[in-house]
């Protein structure tokens, strides 16, 4: 594999950072070209916004911090839910169709990296990472998750939030919020909450 991505990166005309993660890529950095260089861990948010175009396995943590940083992607998936985020990239523009790394071949790989480069796949990753930037998901989920929660869940006070309190001998229900607030004002004993 890291030949292959040697090669890919010669045919393509670029240069590389190669990340060599679990899998060991170039653990010898024996005929390292010079237009490569070797990382180790590095937070993938803070790295994918000095590149030009980011190559991965396609997981969902990685395709989105390479997309928050309006960077085209190449994914090339290796199992699980990595060909679901490559196809979602490659449907919106942010990147080439992806390619199972059993099928993955310099040349392939040299071509996946110029189709990202391409100006027109730079424009749509772009415009894809202000979507993104734009949608506040974490505060969607989230008043979702608590719009949904059954009744037997709220917080018999502060409705939205989740019950992680029972007061003993009733069927009043508290969160953590309430509960705190609740004590401060000697109104009621921690003893007399049950989980």
């Amino acid at each position: 594999m890291t030949r292959l991505i040697f090669k890919a990166v010669k045919l393509a005309g670029v240069r590389a950072l190669v990340s060599k993660g679990w899998g060991g890529l170039g653990a010898d950095e024996a005929g390292k070209p010079d237009n490569i260089f070797m990382l180790g861990n590095v937070p993938h948010d803070w790295l994918f916004q000095h590149v030009s175009a980011v190559v991965h396995h396609g997981g969902a943590g990685t395709t989105a911090a390479g997309i928050l940083a309006g960077r085209p992607t190449v994914v090339v998936p290796f199992f699980g839910d990595q060909p679901f985020w490559g196809a979602m990239i490659a449907r919106a523009g942010a990147g080439p169709k992806p390619i199972p790394y059993k099928r993955l071949t310099a040349e392939s790989l040299a071509e996946q990296i110029r189709i990202a480069l391409s100006p027109d796949t730079v424009e749509k990753a772009k415009i894809l990472s202000a979507e993104m930037n734009s949608e506040m998901g974490a505060d969607s989920g989230a008043n979702y998750f608590h719009d949904s929660l059954p009744m037997n869940m709220q917080c018999s006070l502060i409705p939205g939030h989740v019950a992680v309190w029972r007061l003993k001998k009733t069927n009043v229900l508290l969160s953590a919020k309430a509960a705190i607030i609740l004590r401060n004002k000697g109104l009621v004993d921690m003893n007399d909450l049950k989980l």
